[in-house]
């Protein structure tokens, strides 16, 4: 392994896009002081020394070449028969469900995709080895994979996902310009950090050939407010800084749709990204630093930084106590952890010590490296509590007594990635995920339409056995009192003919859920109250077959259905190995009982559901949550008056009352 003493930028490397004149002397002292700024530099270095043997073994090729036909969307790398998603080994796609071998289009394209993807991390990551060690062995990799791409870009087609040709969001190396341009900005750093080392034709060649093409491709398509725009921002200010290109550069940043315009248009003003997805709100977060680095760094104005702030602020409101966010709309439960290298730049701008919480414990890594702090402080235990999003529609109630978590959405609907599930709800506790959301499968499963998208997968009204229409909810009451949360939200106009209240309540020790539904026409309708959660599910109900579903609008996935028709107070358990969950609904005369399974995130695990039907124009349904490991403790759950309800429990009763709109709540310990 090469020791690196150096103490002033190397004169072989001059960088103007990611990397300045002192951040090369500033990684060195890093890795000369701490364990592991040594141990991330000595990978890099490694790595650089192995490519392209890694790529070419991880993708069965018997040498490093570069796909010669644009790559496909990576949504389709999904099973045609099973719809999971496929595992890439040494150039076979296996499927996880029968182990069959697939290719042809589109599979084989996403792995195109994905070589692409590579090679560009690899020319970023072998330019920054060759920054720090001046080994023209590491800039003449760099200069391999800029040549080959100088050679392949102008060759090929644009096309999009569906291999369409020359349609305005398609692209040339990869199918959609979303991915074109995430694809360009490693290479363009990449490129940056060696073009002095490269001769001049080369360099000629490739920004001709493919970073002004690139620029075109992408800058024919105004995605406004959308993740894609803001990776568009991002590629279009890293080609216009190498070029010195002062149209792309303002198009960048002031444009149409540009860095400013993102900031103001594309956050929620509580922070969360427009799309309601936490997996959408990092892959948006990502450009929109990487932007704000590239313009400080050329001395750009940009605006204040507040949003951006906000951005790594929001999620720490929302994060439940095993470091997961809500899988709301298209996105899988993302682990907070996972994204620390956003709050490693965040707490360098910001020196929040709220982010330290997300570093705490984790493994520090390349960005860490190059825009981290040198030492992090301590991180102090962050506060249980309760926290509302408002504008961005989204609440968590907590208890500071134990791990006991509900996330509800009532937000925006969050155009193409929102999904049809006002009023929705999702919990925690024991250590366990409890109710559950679906999340999203692969774009290109034909579940993510048919399931993943559809009200009955959620925890939330159905009406008519149809499916909520895009709808923004309202907050009607948001209390946080000693031993109790309280929240009220209605669903706005997701159903032409009928709207629904939704009311929750969290203690330590349970959480109350009162859905009110009433007919605006005054017509009875078919109201499908549904709750699905994690585990096994038991009741004591008399079961009789079921076969009442239609087969569209989600009810088609669920399975080994069965009814009752409870005459009295009911219950349904579900049992998970660390925690269990008993749901206790007040009696309403012509219920309808329906168990059996839907889908899962995990598309191989079903997930059982518990359903109560009603023919009515106004009814309320009364539901009670207890979680616990050992046995439950609920001794008596009921309604009192017409907006009063009481909870016995061992030690204590509960009297939560919502007259006029107003909740108190009220306990009583037992002698």
């Amino acid at each position: 392994m090469l020791l690196l003493a150096l103490v002033a930028f190397p004169a072989w490397c001059d960088p103007h896009l990611l990397l300045n004149p002192s951040d090369c002397a500033r990684m060195d002292r890093m890795a000369n002081l701490h364990v592991w700024a040594k141990e991330v530099r000595e990978q890099l270095l490694d790595d650089a020394t192995d490519w392209p043997e890694p790529h070419v073994r991880e993708f069965g090729l018997k040498e490093w070449a570069l796909p010669k036909e644009g790559a496909g969307w990576s949504h389709d790398y999904v099973c045609p028969v099973h719809g999971v998603r496929l595992h890439q080994e040494r150039g076979k796609n296996i499927c996880p469900v029968d182990g069959k071998d697939y290719h042809g289009w589109p599979i084989d394209n996403v792995v195109y995709m994905q070589r692409n993807d590579d090679n560009a991390r690899a020319a970023r990551d072998l330019g920054i080895a060759y920054c720090l060690t001046g080994n023209t062995e590491y800039s003449g990799k760099v200069a391999r994979i800029v040549n080959a791409y100088s050679d392949l870009y102008p060759t090929l087609p644009i096309h999009d996902n569906q291999n369409r040709r020359d349609t305005i969001r398609g692209a040339r190396v990869m199918s959609q310009t979303l991915s074109e341009a995430k694809w360009i900005v490693p290479l363009v750093f990449g490129y940056d950090l060696v073009r002095d080392a490269m001769p001049q034709a080369d360099r000629a060649r490739f920004e001709t050939k493919v970073l002004r093409n690139t620029a075109a491709v992408i800058a024919k398509y105004d995605a406004g407010t959308s993740n894609w725009q803001s990776w568009h921002n991002a590629a279009l200010l890293a080609i216009g800084l190498e070029l010195n290109d002062r149209a792309l550069i303002d198009l960048a940043i002031n444009g149409q749709s540009g860095f400013h315009f993102q900031l103001l248009h594309s956050i929620t003003p509580d922070g969360p990204w427009i799309e309601g997805s936490w997996g959408y709100h990092f892959f948006a977060l990502e450009p929109l630093l990487l932007t704000r680095e590239m313009a400080v760094r050329a001395d750009i104005p940009v605006p204040d930084a507040a949003d951006l702030k906000a951005m790594l602020d929001a999620p720490l409101k929302c994060v439940f106590p095993d470091g997961t966010l809500p899988n709301f709309n298209d996105t899988g439960l993302v682990k907070l952890s996972s994204e620390a290298k956003y709050y490693e730049i965040g707490y360098r701008i910001f020196q929040d010590p709220q982010y330290l919480n997300v570093l705490d414990d984790q493994p520090r890594g390349l960005e860490a490296l190059l825009w981290g702090t040198d030492v992090l402080p301590s991180a102090s235990p962050p506060k249980l509590e309760s926290g509302l999003l408002a504008s961005a529609g989204m609440a968590t109630l907590r208890n500071p007594d134990n791990d006991h978590t509900i996330a509800i959405k009532f937000g925006p609907h969050a155009g193409g990635h929102g999904h049809f599930d006002k009023l929705t709800f999702i919990s925690y506790a024991g250590g366990a995920h409890l109710a559950v959301d679906p999340g999203t499968q692969a774009y290109g499963a034909k579940s993510h339409t048919t399931w993943d998208k559809m009200t009955v997968a959620h925890n939330t009204l159905i009406v008519d056995e149809t499916t909520q229409s895009p709808a923004t909810g309202k907050l009607l009451d948001w209390q946080v009192l000693p031993g109790a949360t309280e929240i009220r939200v209605s669903s706005g106009p997701a159903y032409a003919n009928v709207g629904f209240e939704r009311t929750m309540v969290q203690t330590d020790g349970y959480a109350l859920d009162l859905l009110t539904a009433h007919a605006t026409d005054g017509k009875p309708h078919l109201l499908d109250w549904v709750y699905h959660n994690f585990g096994t599910a038991t009741s004591a109900l008399p079961w009789a077959p079921f076969a009442g579903f239609p087969q569209v609008n989600g009810y088609q996935h669920l399975t080994s259905n069965k009814s009752a028709e409870p005459n009295a107070d009911w219950s349904i358990t579900f049992n998970q190995p660390k925690e269990n969950v008993r749901m206790s609904m007040l009696r309403s005369a012509g219920t309808t009982v329906v168990t059996g399974y839907g889908l899962g995130p995990n598309l191989r695990v079903p997930v059982p559901y518990v359903m109560a039907r009603r023919k009515s124009s106004d009814t309320t349904f009364a539901a009670i949550y207890e979680s616990y490991s050992g046995a439950p403790s609920l001794r008596a759950f009921h309604q009192t008056g017409q907006q009063t309800y009481v909870i016995e429990m061992p030690k204590y009763t509960d009297q939560l009352s919502f007259t006029g709109g107003k909740f108190t709540f009220t306990r009583s310990r037992s002698r």
